[in-house]
């Protein structure tokens, strides 16, 4: 049997009405509990400000006490901003330009969260990537050093000779060297491992010990006058401890991997245009 569809639009809003004179339509979280200058604040804006808390705070926060302060912060909030509106801080360029900026970056998160699937790690994964780098989770040691980098070999024994008389070592390499950082780190490399450093450097410096005089170094930058600070031994890393941050790193890289395809797959489908002579 057809039905009628102008009869089922007069029955729904029938309902609809019924619905309103009856109080069920309405929703009493629009209740407002303050106003400044005609702008209100709802229970629905209060409640939204709660949830914003860790949930540490839950029980205080069910305290009306509690509750009325936050209002109160609230309405603070909204006299202020009142008062920027009536000065028509809100319609300056420089602010339309940061909603704007704003506006655009909370629609790219959510493009991301709702349009891009990311795939979840799973346990083997996690196992898989911890059985095939083992270097990455064995025993490691680093080395803390500060060097001095200058042109000649002359300009580095004078300057070894100095420290070994007495002279500050960090204030020589704010003075002397020709490492630009120098000035402001005063020749300290920080924590170095294996790999990082030009062999010839690495090897002065793995070779030393705590507490030896400063050595003399060529490399292709000049002549270092190195000093080692310290030696830090980092134990062999077991699966229990480090899973988790192999699954958040797994993750990472996922979702990463995922967007640059999506951005792949996009730029197929728009129209773009870069000009370079203009930067």
């Amino acid at each position: 049997m057809k039905k009628n569809p102008s009869k089922q639009i007069v029955i729904l809003s029938a309902v609809i009405m019924s619905l309103c004179l009856s109080g069920y339509a309405k929703n009493p979280n629009t209740s407002v509990l303050a106003s400044v200058e005609g702008e209100n604040i709802t229970l629905t804006d209060l409640q939204d400000r709660i949830k914003a808390f860790p949930p540490q705070y839950a029980s205080e926060l069910e305290k009306k006490e509690t509750k009325a302060k936050i209002l109160d912060q609230m309405i603070d909030e909204k006299i202020l901003l009142v008062a920027a509106k009536k000065q028509g801080l809100n319609k300056t360029d420089e602010f339309k330009k940061r909603v704007q900026n704003a506006q655009d970056q909370l629609l790219l998160n959510a493009y991301v969260q709702t349009s891009i699937e990311i795939s979840p790690v799973s346990d083997e994964e996690v196992k898989a990537y911890f059985t095939n780098n083992p270097q990455q989770f064995q025993e490691l040691e680093t080395r803390s050093a500060h060097h001095i980098l200058v042109k000649t070999e002359d300009e580095a024994k004078e300057i070894t000779q100095k420290i070994k008389a007495g002279a500050d070592f960090e204030k020589l390499a704010k003075e002397k060297s020709t490492d630009p950082s120098a000035a402001s780190n005063f020749g300290n490399l920080g924590s170095i491992s294996k790999g990082q450093m030009v062999p010839e450097f690495e090897k002065a410096v793995f070779s030393a010990k705590k507490g030896d005089a400063p050595s003399i170094v060529k490399t292709q930058f000049g002549y270092h006058v190195v000093r080692l600070d310290d030696i830090n031994v980092r134990a062999k890393l077991e699966f229990e401890t480090i899973k988790d941050q192999i699954k958040e790193s797994l993750s990472s890289e996922k979702r990463r991997a995922t967007l640059s395809n999506t951005l792949e797959a996009l730029k197929k489908n728009y129209r773009i245009k870069k000009d370079l002579s203009k930067i």
